[in-house]
């Protein structure tokens, strides 16, 4: 089984969803992803009505103009079995918004999964190490975050897997960045996840599909020195202990 742990079937079209249900009916596991609460309301839709389809519900760093105090009573009406996750969430030097009320948002994001026992999907895109500083303010171990899209090099990779955290690699690794590759080959078996990130992470100038996560594995299990059937069945016994799913 192929599973892409993040990515953002919400996002697409209406007929491109299709498309997609259809080439994933067997032999896929999916993770969709939301980053506000339009598309969370749009992903528990789909993972109700497909077996393969689970959901996160999350609160991008763009989406912070449309954050009200009251938000969380709207997530917590969307909660049901098929809810794995909260995310994603996190920070962004880029999303034109202050860090500051980044900051407070992320936080109460935080303690909102918390409270609902659930682990969270990190966008991190902000350099240093203060999204770590602040995850350490409500997690003694990481067992229950998942850094999505990881793009660093293996400095942070160590905080990241002594603290038991899950480190989940996308499309991007079609780039062959070095930091990138180095991190893909040196992450521990039992902290990796793969993930496409689609249709937000492009490739070579196009949108992306879920279906492009058999890349991912491709290339992933080259630079590990393993089979495609040894990698899918070390990420699916990854997925389900990161996301307390019993398949």
């Amino acid at each position: 089984m192929l599973v892409d742990t993040h990515c953002h079937i919400n996002s697409l079209t209406a007929a491109v969803r299709s498309t997609v249900i259809e080439a994933c009916q067997s032999g896929f596991l999916l993770i969709d992803s939301s980053i506000n609460i339009a598309t969370s309301k749009e992903s528990v839709a789909l993972s109700s009505s497909n077996p393969a389809i689970y959901s996160a519900l999350g609160f991008h760093p763009f989406s912070a103009k449309e954050y009200t105090p009251d938000i969380f009573d709207a997530y917590r009406a969307l909660i049901t079995k098929k809810t794995v996750a909260i995310g994603e969430i996190g920070l962004d030097e880029t999303a034109g918004i202050a860090q500051e009320t980044q900051e407070k948002i992320f936080r109460e994001f935080l303690a909102f999964a918390k409270t609902l026992g659930l682990p969270v999907m990190l966008h991190n895109r902000i350099q240093g190490g203060r999204m770590l500083e602040i995850l350490d303010e409500f997690y003694a171990s990481y067992d229950k975050v998942i850094f999505h899209c990881y793009s660093y090099d293996t400095g942070m990779l160590r905080t990241i897997v002594e603290r038991h955290g899950f480190v989940s690699f996308s499309l991007n690794i079609l780039r062959k960045k070095p930091a990138i590759m180095r991190s893909l080959a040196q992450c521990p078996a039992e902290s990796l996840l793969l993930e496409t990130d689609s249709p937000y992470m492009k490739i070579d100038g196009r949108a992306t599909l879920p279906m492009d996560i058999k890349e991912v594995y491709r290339c992933a299990a080259a630079v590990r020195g393993v089979t495609q059937a040894e990698l899918e069945a070390l990420v699916l016994n990854n997925t389900q202990r990161a996301f307390s799913l019993s398949l």
